[in-house]
């Protein structure tokens, strides 16, 4: 039978969705947004400053929003099965499974151009503990997205188009800490930039622009007066629009995000690692309606949403003993994922299906959505 790797099993995902985080992905993330770039779903821009603003956003639920799935074949389910539950449940001890502030808001906007709002965040705490915060105008995808790297080391520069490295351009300190352009807004207008800056003792943030019109000095002014209005040090948590019960204790959080409109789009996504790359990630995408037809190549990979074999609390589902895909519950698709050791314990409650069964999707009102998302 057709096998694949672990970190394979959710690997793509629908083209114009995202939650965010940063440049810097692992291999699996990388594979990830090739497969979007090569999605035939839907055209998707290919400029710089877009790919950079996608993979900031994509990296906070590497799960969230699939339009190309990969999984293996090797499920024992088939289609046509009855309904899927667990049998018995071995809840955790709430005090051994205690996750707090998966996503807080450390950084905001004080001020934007107008049409503009903050309609994403994210946090990847696989590298220097980065929080983003993006604003994409609705119906386009031209906005801002603004990086708090947090206390430690500069970040790497980022490469240019063609392979060209970065280098550091001499930019107006902001707000009297030392800044630099790794991408400036050129003498024809050009709509992308990125302004870095050390806002505090080791400590970086970067702000960076896509498809804002206007003259090399109108998009440096607009640069400066957002960088110069962020303010640093929040502690206000995120409310998401989902509450999960058993997830095991003793996981790092990686990565957690929330698309609440970027790019037209609501998702959520969250990640938890285990030593041994023993991964467990939560995801969902406001429904749009639509139930996969996808089943699984030669490889054991599937093209697009996969075709339900079964169903979860009575909703259209895909589900092998590693991952369940799930239609349409309370206005959102559901996919959980997981793998190794974190797979392990699950099953001993009933599984990815077990941790499904035990989440409560709290729909698209942002009045019913809970800052303690997890146990």
């Amino acid at each position: 039978m057709p096998t694949v790797n672990d970190l394979d099993l959710v690997r793509a995902m629908r083209a114009d969705t995202a939650t965010p985080s940063r440049q810097r992905l692992d291999a699996g993330q990388e594979r990830l947004l090739a497969a979007i770039a090569s999605s035939p779903s839907r055209a998707v821009k290919t400029g710089r400053g877009l790919r950079e603003i996608r993979r900031m956003l994509l990296a906070g639920a590497a799960a969230a929003v699939a339009a190309a799935v990969a999984v293996a074949t090797q499920v024992g389910v088939h289609p046509g099965s009855v309904d899927v539950r667990p049998t018995t449940l071995h809840p955790l001890p709430a005090a051994d499974a205690d996750y707090t502030d998966l996503l807080v808001e450390r950084a905001s906007f004080g001020w934007l151009p107008d049409g503009l709002h903050a309609n994403g965040y994210g946090i990847d705490r696989q590298y220097q503990d980065a929080f983003t915060i993006t604003a994409i105008r609705p119906g386009t995808r031209s906005g801002v997205t603004l990086i708090d790297h947090g206390r430690g080391k500069e970040p790497d520069l980022p490469h240019l188009p063609g392979g060209v490295p970065g280098k550091r351009i001499p930019a107006t300190p902001v707000n009297g800490h030392y800044a630099y352009w790794t991408f400036a807004p050129d003498e024809n207008g050009q709509s992308t930039f990125e302004l870095r800056w050390q806002y505090a003792p080791d400590s970086w943030a970067e702000l960076a622009g896509n498809g804002l019109h206007g003259s090399s000095a109108e998009l440096t002014t607009m640069a400066y007066k957002i960088a110069e209005s962020v303010r640093f040090g929040g502690t206000r948590p995120i409310a998401l629009p989902l509450h999960v019960d058993g997830v095991p204790g003793g996981l790092t959080p990686t990565t957690a995000g929330l698309n609440n409109g970027a790019f037209d789009e609501v998702s959520v996504g969250l990640s938890f690692l285990e030593p041994g790359a023993s991964i467990l990630e939560i995801s969902m995408i406001k429904t749009d309606g639509t139930i996969g037809t996808g089943v699984p190549d030669e490889q054991g990979a599937i093209l697009g949403l996969p075709r339900p074999n079964t169903k979860l609390n009575g909703h259209p589902a895909y589900r092998t003993p590693r991952f369940v895909y799930v239609y349409g519950v309370n206005g959102f698709d559901v996919s959980i994922s997981a793998t190794g050791a974190i797979l392990a314990k699950l099953n001993e409650t009933g599984g990815v299906s077990g941790l499904f069964l035990r989440t409560t999707v709290l729909g698209t009102d942002e009045a019913q959505w809970t800052t303690k998302p997890v146990n």
